[in-house]
């Protein structure tokens, strides 16, 4: 794709952190993505978002590029005559949905292109802010259990913090998102992409942007999001410090360890999630991520290579006392279950292009995607439109954009 470099600043306007707050608000928070009304709001964005792409996009570049968005539809549309004829059942809107999403990310960025704005600076700024409004709401939920009320029985809304009804020792800052584990995993991927458009392992100029995000990635009290955190910081270390980090490496690891033994929703979850897990029979249902993954199992070396589809009586067909969702723990055997390996793997290769493309650096990029596996262990964020962007990611590099000076430090 064509890019026109910039040699000034380049004034982000408002109206593109509006654009990707929506875009944030389609992947997980509960307001927009757990009501009845859900879908059709889900449809009108996409629509709406395409067809303005549409007219103001160059004909030429979209022709470029549009394979990018073509090869995974044809993956889903060949799996899913496959599921069709053998199963003789598919979900034809979960079909749908799961297309539109990954075409509204494909679009999205190709508008942030066509504008000549970095995305990613915008998501790493606009977590920082959704990071620093979280606090006042979070301490708000102390006081009581205040918003619109959802669909979900036991959830409320105040667009920007989603409000549970939980005594105070239980409560963690879920932010804008579904649960605390969401509000982890965007807050960790902010953090990839500040080491993307650094190219190595370092803060640069998002040291207050950094300090937000950790300082709200600490309050969400998510297993996945410490260990993730703590694995990003290990890569840190050995890029930085070639002699020193065999002095550091150690006492890292002791204070891990520390904390590991210190923390409940650390040690004991995962160690009771793991020995629940290593009981559970055949027919028996778990939606822990350990115990996720063993049931999961089962349908994976069923259908290793095609996977089982979206149908739930087909997708759950060892496990009939299942009748709907069961809040499933483990995003990355979920996937592969409905879609099968090879497609698992395919987003796997296209997240790291996008990371090398982005960052030009084998060891960012694989460290990117070791931590987004980890992030999948615990919660279901291939369901959403952002963590969809990966599949067609890769055509595009951002990285040739100009990247402002961060609004913190403006």
């Amino acid at each position: 794709m064509s890019v026109r470099l910039s040699m000034n600043p380049i004034k982000i306007p408002y109206s593109s952190y509006l654009l990707l707050f929506l875009f944030l608000c389609f992947s997980g928070n509960p307001l927009f993505t757990a009501q009845h009304f859900s879908k059709t709001i889900l449809v009108i964005y996409g629509v709406i978002l395409i067809f303005f792409t549409l007219f103001y996009i160059n004909i030429t570049d979209l022709f470029q590029n549009i394979y990018a968005l073509l090869i995974p539809v044809l993956f889903i549309v060949l799996l899913s005559a496959f599921h069709y004829f053998t199963f003789y059942s598919i979900s034809v809107p979960g079909i749908f949905s799961l297309i539109l999403k990954i075409a509204i990310g494909f679009f999205i960025l190709f508008y942030f292109q066509l504008i000549f704005v970095n995305p990613f600076e915008v998501y790493i700024r606009l977590i920082s802010f959704l990071s620093f409004i979280s606090f006042p709401f979070f301490i708000l939920n102390f006081q009581g259990h205040y918003g619109l009320q959802l669909d979900a029985p036991a959830l409320k809304s105040l667009l920007f913090y989603t409000s549970y009804p939980l005594p105070p020792s239980m409560l963690r800052n879920s932010g804008m998102f579904w649960e605390p584990g969401a509000f982890a995993g965007y807050l960790v991927l902010a953090l990839l992409f500040i080491v993307m458009l650094n190219g190595q392992f370092s803060i640069g100029k998002y040291r207050y942007e950094v300090l937000l995000i950790v300082l709200a990635l600490f309050s969400t009290f998510s297993t996945t999001g410490f260990l993730t955190l703590a694995f990003l910081l290990l890569m840190y270390l050995f890029q930085n410090f070639q002699g020193g980090k065999y002095i550091i490496l150690p006492f890292i690891i002791f204070l891990f360890s520390h904390f590991y033994t210190q923390f409940e929703f650390l040690s004991d979850k995962i160690e009771h999630q793991f020995t629940e897990a290593i009981a559970l029979e055949n027919s028996d249902v778990s939606n822990t991520r350990f115990g996720a993954l063993k049931m999961d199992m089962q349908y994976i070396l069923e259908q290793p290579f095609w996977g089982n589809g979206l149908d739930k009586k087909i997708r759950y067909r060892f496990h009939p006392l299942i009748e709907d969702e069961i809040g499933h723990g483990n995003g990355m055997s979920n996937f592969i279950v409905w879609w099968g390996i090879p497609f698992f793997l395919f987003w796997i290769s296209a997240a790291y292009l996008f990371f090398y493309r982005n960052s030009q650096s084998v060891f960012t990029s694989l460290s990117a995607v070791s931590a987004l596996l980890l992030l999948l262990q615990g919660e279901q964020f291939l369901d959403y439109p952002l963590f969809l962007i990966f599949f067609s990611a890769y055509v595009f590099k951002f990285h040739q954009l100009y990247t402002p000076a961060s609004s913190f430090n403006s």
